[in-house]
């Protein structure tokens, strides 16, 4: 889809997770395998680190947990794909001086996160929007820029609080429900 559109895309992976299978809200999930990986990167994509096997490091994280598992990543990286790795990720949350400090020095760019709300865009926490919906509508909103509006207010939080973005959610897969049974 991305090449037939001429689009480019990071694809953030947990490297340790590459060619096995996880659960994802107990549903048993095959991952990438690293020929689809160089796949992707053949195709002219992005491949970026999510650290921390995904997790988010929101408030109080545990600074030395964190680095030993972008290491382990890293090394896991090295020997699988012949490439730099510019872009980390995680879930939620900014990554604190001394935490930045240490990505750089691995040559990391910028650090993405889905919940970097209230603050300015720095290299170390820039907005990503995570696409991981099956749902076609749901896709176009994420990349709306209504979408992005809101994403990173203060109403966001609200947005979040009340459930409006899963009311929206459960509209799409209505909708899309009823054209199915047409």
């Amino acid at each position: 889809m991305f090449k037939a559109h001429n689009l480019h895309a990071t694809f953030f992976i947990v490297p340790g997770c590459i060619g096995k299978e996880r659960t994802i809200k107990g549903n048993p999930i095959e991952c990438l395998t690293w020929d689809e990986v160089h796949e992707l990167k053949r195709g002219g994509m992005e491949i970026g680190l999510l650290a921390y096997g995904g997790k988010g490091i929101k408030n109080h994280y545990d600074e030395r947990a964190i680095k030993e598992d972008i290491s382990a990543s890293m090394e896991i990286v090295k020997s699988n794909l012949n490439s730099e790795i510019k872009f980390c990720a995680f879930k939620e949350g900014v990554p604190g001086e001394s935490l930045w400090n240490f990505l750089q020095g691995l040559d990391f760019h910028a650090v993405f996160t889905q919940c970097p709300t209230y603050q300015q865009a720095t290299p170390a926490g820039i907005g990503r929007i995570q696409i991981d919906d099956d749902d076609h509508n749901i896709f176009l909103t994420k990349i709306s820029n209504i979408y992005l509006l809101f994403k990173d207010k203060r109403s966001w939080k609200y947005i979040r609080k009340y459930r409006i973005d899963r009311l929206t959610h459960r509209i799409s897969e209505t909708w899309n429900r009823i054209k199915r049974e047409r």
